[in-house]
């Protein structure tokens, strides 16, 4: 009796596409039959002779020439998922087809296209509705909401109150609001070094978020908002900002609850937010 299976390369690639998931399938099989599309209108070619060089600048071209059928722009993590599988599966056919290894991911040849992903990354970021997360004004209903169910007099109530403001204004987007801290607010200077009104928000700010485009690098502002003082975001920061007594070792902008006697608090046994 032999001991070890039977099943044959074939056997086992098609039981591994097999469990592929049919949405990954349809989503990789449209992505490239677009990509195809794009290098016939281009007249490019992908031979076997076609140098790394000449498939950067294609990845490049295609990053900022993607477009949905009705001409304009994805969002932007769209736009980041559909360059990642573009590259992944040329990396592949390459592979397959013509026996040659191509990285776009870490090759010298495709830093471009790679730069040119992170770019168009940015550009729409600071489009509203082409974030991943996008920002929207915020309804009546909900601003009645906001002021009824948050009291901006204790700490708790601030905290949320502009946490809900704030959310909306920047489009954080993941662990980005947990992860703030009081550095990544800048007040915004004029040419005579008078404060705007604004506040700069940006996590390059911090000493340790200085990476690339895995982070938010672009900035993004709070503007005043004049027509409603009681939602005005600039005015809630600044009263997060002196509430903040000097036991606060933290530089962390969100604090957790502490009750001290009859006193609601914000952080740790030395983070206290007054």
């Amino acid at each position: 009796m032999n001991r070890f299976g039977k099943n044959s390369s074939a056997d086992i690639d098609e039981a591994i596409d097999n469990l592929k998931p049919l949405n990954t399938t349809k989503t990789e099989n449209y992505i490239w039959k677009q990509f195809q599309e794009f290098c016939k209108q281009r007249n490019y070619e992908l031979t076997a002779w076609t140098s790394n060089d000449e498939l950067g600048n294609i990845l490049k071209d295609w990053t900022f020439n993607m477009k949905r059928k009705d001409g304009s722009d994805y969002k932007e993590g769209v736009v980041k998922t559909i360059w990642n599988v573009s590259a992944k599966l040329l990396q592949e056919q390459y592979f397959k087809n013509h026996n040659r290894k191509i990285d776009p991911f870490k090759d010298l040849a495709f830093e471009g296209a790679r730069e040119a992903r992170s770019t168009k990354r940015k550009q729409l970021q600071l489009i509203p509705e082409k974030r991943k997360t996008s920002s929207a004004a915020l309804t009546r209903d909900e601003i009645l909401k906001i002021i009824q169910n948050f009291d901006e007099n204790t700490p708790d109530g601030l905290q949320k109150f502009f946490y809900q403001i704030a959310a909306v204004e920047l489009a954080w987007r993941g662990n980005e609001a947990a992860s703030c801290a009081v550095n990544f607010f800048k007040k915004e200077l004029n040419n005579y070094g008078l404060p705007t009104g604004r506040l700069e928000y940006n996590t390059t700010f911090g000493k340790t978020a200085q990476g690339g485009d895995k982070n938010l690098v672009d900035s993004k502002w709070l503007t005043p908002n004049k027509e409603n003082e009681d939602l005005c975001p600039v005015r809630l920061y600044e009263k997060m900002m002196f509430k903040r007594t000097p036991n606060i070792k933290t530089n962390r902008l969100f604090l957790h609850q502490i009750i001290i006697g009859r006193q609601q608090m914000f952080g740790t046994r030395t983070a206290l937010l007054a």
